[in-house]
Formats: C-alpha cells, sequence, structure tokens
C-alpha cells in the first residue's frame, strides 16, 4: 500500500512569500522523484501563514530518500529561521484516492 504524508508549516510573520517560493524551488525536482506519486503544495484559507503539503509516497523507504536528497536536504537547512511550528505525519491509508 502507499504512503500518505501531509507536512504542515506556520511560518514566523512577515515571512511568508521568502518561505513560499522556497517551497515552490523543491517541486519540479520531487515530481521526477522515484516513488512520488503527487506532491502538492497548499496554504490555509484562513491562515495564510500556514502551508500544507500534502504527498504521497509508493513506500517509506522512498519517502525516506526524497527526504534525504539534496534539494529537500538544501530546503531543510535554510527553513528553521522562518518557520514558527512545523509537524510531518505519515498515514495509514484506508480507502479513497491519492493524497
Amino acid at each position: 500500500m502507499t504512503l500518505p504524508v501531509v507536512a504542515l508549516f506556520t511560518v514566523k510573520a512577515g515571512h511568508e512569500e521568502t518561505v513560499e517560493q522556497l517551497f515552490r524551488g523543491v517541486i519540479e525536482a520531487t515530481l521526477k522523484e522515484e516513488g512520488c506519486i503527487s506532491y502538492q503544495l497548499n496554504r490555509d484559507i484562513e491562515n495564510p501563514r500556514r502551508f500544507i503539503w500534502t504527498e504521497e509516497w509508493q513506500s517509506r523507504e522512498l519517502l525516506q530518500k526524497h527526504i534525504e536528497s539534496p534539494h529537500i536536504s538544501k530546503l531543510f537547512a535554510e527553513l528553521p529561521p522562518y518557520i514558527e511550528h512545523s509537524e510531518v505525519v505519515a498515514l495509514q491509508k484506508l480507502a479513497g484516492g491519492v493524497a
């Protein structure tokens, strides 16, 4: 079974555009990665400081490979000054389509 993931990032006030550009910068490379079924950047309508990634991977191993990829490692190194809170949740898929 595939592995859906939700990643939530709350950005410090005033850094929304910077973080959006950093996030947008990894989408193209990620969509080409082995095991990437879906990878979508979203923004909370009620709280524009909160960005939500919805992702789906073929396996936990391929998700781990993604996390260790150069473009994601670089992103994670650049993000800390701008992030107030973050949480990544791997899910057990029960029913339905892609994440």
